[in-house]
């Protein structure tokens, strides 16, 4: 049971470090952007003799950006971390060699060099991290967890017994957690804002046992029906609000019967 329940965390893990991937998708993209915004500017004022290089390096990285964002693999960060450093070596190598032979206009690029040496520090510990999650975890299980979480993301939890959904209060605070039985165990999952109707990917996400899960309330809210607890995971306390049906359901669930665990045959629970 052990050994499974490790599985379960590993797929949450790997369905957190999917926004990783993004931001590091993001990140290369940046880089592509300004490298290619600088090289057309170059291009205009000086010709394309000056500015060549940076052209090249900025739709190379923007396809490397597509490419992470497509192949989700850690080949992807891999190849992208080692760009990063292949670039930053060569303004870092040029600004070397501008300082040994006296010429200010070899060195323009080492402000670039270092952002680009740190990026690829960055994304190439990204990819050791990712490649570890995988190799930990099963096809079977992640697949199973990212279609519970995509369930969960869907569902509109007043026709889910099984779901509860409520927030976190504090300042900074933000996104919307649910909360779902899987046997004895709980998998709760902390979505991402909406906007217009778009969005709610999955932040982060964990199985706890039931019984490492408590909640007290506290009382109303002066203005609204919503009511203030303290939900207690692990022995880490957090301050939450949510709908006064929802701490019913919540209270229910911690002291009810068992659900069955629905994953031990891959089959998501409904």
């Amino acid at each position: 049971m052990d050994r499974k329940i490790e599985k379960l965390q590993a797929a949450t893990s790997l369905v957190a470090f999917d926004n990783t991937l993004r931001s590091a998708a993001n990140t290369v993209a940046y880089f592509g952007v300004f490298f290619a915004l600088f090289g057309v500017i170059f291009t205009v004022r000086f010709g394309l003799a000056s500015s060549w290089g940076a052209l090249a390096i900025g739709a190379a990285l923007l396809g490397e950006s597509f490419y992470i964002r497509r192949t989700r693999s850690p080949r992807a960060l891999w190849v992208s971390g080692m760009s990063f450093a292949v670039f930053a070596a060569w303004f870092l190598g040029s600004f070397a060699v501008g300082l040994t032979k006296n010429d200010p206009s070899l060195g323009k690029g080492v402000i670039a060099g270092i952002f680009l040496a740190i990026g690829a520090w960055n994304i190439l510990r990204s990819y050791s991290a990712y490649k570890a999650l995988l190799e930990s975890s099963d096809p079977v299980v992640n697949q199973y967890v990212r279609d519970t979480l995509e369930q969960m993301r869907t569902a509109t939890p007043s026709e889910h017994s099984q779901i509860v959904e409520f927030k976190k209060r504090g300042v900074g605070e933000k996104g919307t957690w649910r909360l779902q039985t899987d046997g004895d165990l709980l998998l709760v999952c902390q979505f991402a804002d909406r906007t217009f109707g778009i969005g709610g990917r999955p932040q982060q996400a964990v199985y706890v046992s039931r019984h490492d899960v408590q909640i007290q309330r506290e009382g109303d809210r002066w203005l609204g029906k919503n009511v203030n607890a303290t939900l207690s995971v692990g022995g880490a306390e957090n301050k939450v609000q949510l709908k006064p049906e929802m701490l019913v359901r919540l209270e229910s669930l911690l002291t009810g019967p068992l659900t069955d665990a629905n994953w031990l045959n891959g089959t998501p629970a409904k």
